[in-house]
């Protein structure tokens, strides 16, 4: 059907911020996805039980994934 439109052509409002249905796929696979959402933030993975960055920082989307690389919390901008 449709397609989203690029990061480039959108205006800060419509731009994705979280990515709740890649919970479950593996992080590079996710990655990829949020890249093709987003290009113009950096992904940064994480494994549990890395400590997650504490500062906001709106050019990064944090992946958080298990022992097998699978993403197990929502992806967000922060």
């Amino acid at each position: 059907m449709g397609r989203a439109a690029p990061a480039a052509l959108m205006n800060d409002d419509e731009l994705k911020t979280s990515w709740p249905e890649l919970v479950g796929f593996e992080m590079l696979n996710a990655a990829d996805r949020i890249n093709i959402d987003r290009p113009d933030v950096s992904v940064a993975f994480y494994m549990i039980p890395t400590p997650l960055p504490t500062d906001y920082d709106p050019n990064r989307v944090v992946l958080v994934g298990d022992d097998r690389s699978v993403v197990v919390r929502t992806p967000v901008i922060g």
